[in-house]
């Protein structure tokens, strides 16, 4: 199972981690992992080319953690738009992806 946390303060999001493997169907044919596998990168590279510095951003395998350090309203445009990117995955494959918010 694949867990979105996202943190939110008054609409603005803090910090977004996700973790874990859909197991979908085997390894090589995953296509849940790929989808949120290549949001995740565009999504990443968008915040390097357009807000380089705003935030501590750490990517392995089965691991993507966003923690804001340098807010912006680019930088909450491109947060919202892998929320909405995510959201969309979510709503085709419950069973392996969950997001889970926080009001902080």
């Amino acid at each position: 199972m694949i867990y979105v946390y996202l943190n939110q303060k008054d609409r603005q999001i803090g910090s977004v981690k996700i973790t874990g493997h859909a197991d979908s169907t085997t390894e090589t044919l995953d296509l849940v992992c790929a989808e949120v596998s290549a949001v995740s990168v565009g999504i990443l590279n968008a915040i390097d080319t357009l807000c380089e510095g705003s935030c501590l951003i750490q990517m392995e395998s089965g691991f993507v953690s966003i923690e804001v350090q340098s807010n912006s309203d680019t930088l909450q445009i491109i947060l919202k738009t892998l929320v909405i990117q995510l959201e969309t995955i979510i709503n085709t494959n419950k069973k392996y992806i969950k997001m889970i918010r926080r009001e902080v």
